[in-house]
């Protein structure tokens, strides 16, 4: 029988004392990577009370499932979604029902498999043009090329357009929008936004207003141009209200918004710690290159039809996602009373879960801190569905994972094929788990031309 008066163990004072400080201090996220990591030790559950509010933290995969998918109608986005809507509006991301299911099915022609198919081209074409300024041992900063890509590659196929001149302000203006989100998240956050003179509310203001100034000028020219298209800005443009009304700017804007930067930005910080990984781990490098040239062989780019064959290279980022996932946490807050496995969950309290964590836990993988991409041959394949859930889960799953996918395999195949990274130096990479897991220096890798033999046409 399910309890209804004792909670799961959990963190005493001291520790949730702590975690609350580290929250209003609000420097950034890093400690808290720390303070999940601990929880697990509780047990599948552990639960703390922060004021009036319970929170209670998931590392089972089997819980995990419960919480976002059978009872996944029991619960919302959490507070961390709902702040960053400063920036994202009111678009897929952020919405709830009704509203997101129909923006679900407005949007989901769009990344269709057969469209995502014909993206393909676009996808490689922009991963030889990353890489055509690149030098023979000359140091890359493999982080800002992969923001430079992603972006390049969600400007054209999703909405048809050349953003290239912009994507060191989209860079800029989005790292001052995340920096500056921890002081959002403090209990004080939504005062802070009301003082224009703060500084991180200052920043955020300015970030928001310059990535606005992209995303419209992008929805202005097309309307100019009078050519509906076939791509996302197409639809949204096309898409008519029950009332038969189209879109506002606003609303276009919103959607554009979220699937434009928080589509590119996952995938570009996934490829960023791929190569690192890949530098770090040489052996691996060298399996994924044979790869390449069987299934490539050495007179030919890769094409979205060579995907499924490229089984290593998925198998590759898989890996690289389980250590690095770009979304590291995902939080619910529940709308009414419900149940977590024998444990009654009040209404208003707080579920989390981390990637970082449950991809990590030792209990569901052998050597977890071990880059092993050979793993998902094997052994992966066995664990409960949701001991990897890089891109959440249940109605809330991520629109772009397809698309995601493709994209990755792509690059890495179209970038590996003529090039092996190695290491600068040995200094660590530092973690800055803001609203994505980035890294917190520059990724500087040194890219070196394969030999000859081993290259398709340059």
């Amino acid at each position: 029988m399910a309890s209804r008066t004792a909670f799961p163990p959990g963190p005493g004072r001291r520790a949730t004392l702590a975690f609350v400080l580290n929250s209003a201090r609000g420097s950034g996220f890093e400690r808290f990577i720390t303070f999940f990591g601990s929880l697990p030790a509780y047990g599948p559950i552990a639960s703390w009370r922060v004021g009036r509010r319970r929170l209670y933290f998931v590392s089972d995969p089997a819980l995990i499932e419960e919480a976002l998918v059978t009872r996944g109608r029991d619960y919302i986005k959490s507070r961390g979604i709902q702040r960053l809507r400063r920036l994202l509006g009111d678009g897929l991301l952020g919405s709830e029902a009704p509203h997101h299911l129909r923006q679900r099915r407005m949007m989901q022609p769009a990344f269709h498999r057969e469209r995502i198919a014909k993206y393909g081209a676009a996808m490689v074409a922009a991963a030889r043009a990353q890489q055509a300024g690149w030098r023979d041992g000359e140091p890359v900063a493999i982080d800002a090329a992969m923001i430079h890509l992603t972006l390049a590659i969600a400007a054209e196929t999703l909405f048809t357009s050349d953003v290239a001149s912009d994507a060191a302000e989209v860079r800029a203006a989005l790292t001052q929008a995340m920096r500056a989100f921890p002081d959002s998240m403090t209990p004080f956050g939504e005062v802070l936004d009301a003082i224009p003179f703060y500084p991180a509310t200052r920043q955020f203001n300015d970030a928001r207003e310059r990535l606005d100034a992209i995303v419209y000028r992008m929805i202005a020219a097309r309307r100019a141009a009078g050519e509906p298209g076939d791509d996302l800005l197409a639809m949204l443009l096309a898409a008519r209200d029950d009332d038969g009304a189209p879109m506002s700017d606003e609303q276009i804007r919103d959607e554009a918004m979220t699937i434009f930067l928080a589509g590119h930005e996952t995938t570009a910080n996934a490829l960023a710690w791929t190569w690192l990984l890949l530098a770090e781990h040489p052996e691996v490098q060298a399996t994924l290159h044979d790869e390449l040239a069987r299934v490539l062989g050495d007179d030919r780019l890769p094409a979205a039809s060579d995907v499924p064959a490229l089984a290593y290279t998925r198998d590759v980022v898989a890996e690289a996602m389980r250590l690095y996932p770009p979304a590291w946490v995902v939080g619910r807050r529940a709308i009414r009373t419900t149940q977590l496995g024998p444990w009654t969950i009040p209404a208003g309290s707080i579920v989390i879960a981390s990637q970082f964590v449950t991809h990590r836990d030792p209990a569901l993988w052998g050597d977890p801190l071990v880059f092993r991409p050979g793993r998902w041959s094997s052994d992966a394949r066995a664990l409960p569905k949701f001991a990897y859930f890089p891109f959440g889960g249940g109605n809330r799953l991520c629109i772009g994972e397809p698309f995601a996918w493709m994209e990755a395999v792509l690059v890495v195949a179209t970038i590996a094929r003529r090039w092996r990274f190695e290491r600068i130096d040995d200094a660590p990479i530092p973690l800055e788990p803001l609203v994505t897991l980035r890294p917190k220096t520059s990724i500087v890798l040194r890219p070196l031309l394969r030999a000859a033999r081993e290259l398709a046409a340059r």
